[in-house]
């Protein structure tokens, strides 16, 4: 789980930092596959291209503004934009723009002239490199990793290199010390999004919180939103489970991304069984509703919603990350679970439905 947890959140990357009005210039290197053919190296942030340019003679120039606080990629496309690997097992090359020039070579993702740019891709091919084995097996990888990224962080926590360490070391913490890390950073990583919400159930969870409020999303076809009730998260619970159904709980957020490349997986799921008395419920975790009703309507997702507001449904099945299934049988005892495989749903379904 820890592993999942730690390589799926290498993608997601926020563009939220501090401010700045200067520009840093990023020339690079790169071998691409076919020279006769035209490839370009994009910078984005936060899924959002920053900037685009022509690979000439294995050259590109990119430009972005200066930003110690923001953590951008750069990837390789080619001319009908489809990405390119860049054969390692990186596909794009982390960049802090925290100086006006720095060189890269994206193949090697090496660089040079920018000593944060350098920090975060040492911290991630490290982490790599634990979560692939490459450690002295006398050594115990979870605590060496616990203790690299407790050390970036606590080195780099006014950059975005500690914004980076504490998103992935956060998973493990309580409550208690999640708060007291965060205060040592910059307002930046205490104000963001997916840190504060995590710290917010975290607090519910040491609470040891039985009770507290949902917020029931009815959702019609194509993602229509028919209607919502605020109830009591228990009584929410126990209308919808262990009544003489199946039922699959999709514990989700809409700025998980592997959340997201499920989505299509569990609507199949439910055009498959719904009528079969399937019930497909999906559970919003650590989210805002106003982000969690875009994403239902975005993805067309058809079947209803429980915005678990205080933690408390999510806290109830021991749900850490995201995302996580559950499927319940008819009297509301779990038989299967896992994060993104539903394969063995769909076996397990067809021979009991």
């Amino acid at each position: 789980m820890k592993k999942l947890l730690l390589l799926s959140a290498f993608l997601l990357m926020l563009c939220t930092g501090c401010s700045s009005d200067k520009t840093c210039t990023i020339q690079g290197t790169v071998t691409v596959p076919d020279p006769a053919k035209d490839y370009y190296a994009v910078l984005i942030c936060d899924k959002n291209g920053v900037d685009t340019c022509l690979v000439e003679n294995g050259m590109f120039t990119l430009r972005t503004v200066q930003d110690p606080c923001i953590q951008q990629q750069i990837k390789l496309i080619d001319a009908e934009g489809n990405d390119v690997g860049n054969g390692d097992i990186f596909d794009m090359m982390e960049i802090v723009a925290d100086t006006r020039e720095m060189t890269v070579d994206f193949i090697t993702q090496q660089s040079s002239g920018s000593p944060l740019t350098t920090a975060m891709n040492s911290f991630i091919h490290e982490l790599y490199d634990l979560l692939m084995g490459d450690l002295n097996p006398e050594v115990d990888a979870s605590s060496y990793m616990d203790s690299l990224m407790r050390k970036t962080y606590l080195d780099h926590s006014y950059d975005a290199v500690g914004l980076q360490a504490m998103r992935l070391l956060s998973h493990d913490l309580e409550y208690e010390e999640m708060e007291e890390l965060l205060n040592q950073g910059g307002s930046f990583i205490r104000e963001d999004e997916g840190l504060a919400s995590l710290l917010t159930y975290k607090k519910a969870r040491a609470m040891e919180k039985t009770e507290g409020r949902v917020l029931f999303v009815k959702v019609g076809p194509e993602g229509s939103l028919l209607q919502q009730e605020e109830m009591d998260a228990s009584e929410c619970h126990d209308r919808l489970v262990g009544l003489g159904q199946y039922v699959l709980l999709d514990f989700w957020a809409s700025w998980c991304g592997p959340c997201r490349d499920e989505i299509p997986n569990v609507i199949r799921l439910n055009n498959l069984f719904a009528e079969k008395g399937l019930r497909i419920l999906g559970v919003t975790v650590r989210d805002q509703p106003d982000l969690s009703k875009a994403a239902i309507s975005e993805m067309k997702i058809d079947y209803d919603q429980i915005f678990d507001l205080e933690g408390i449904i999510s806290a109830r099945y021991s749900v850490e990350g995201v995302p996580h299934f559950f499927l319940l049988d008819p009297q509301g005892n779990v038989v299967l679970q896992g994060h993104h495989n539903l394969d063995e749903f769909e076996q397990y379904l067809q021979k009991n439905l």
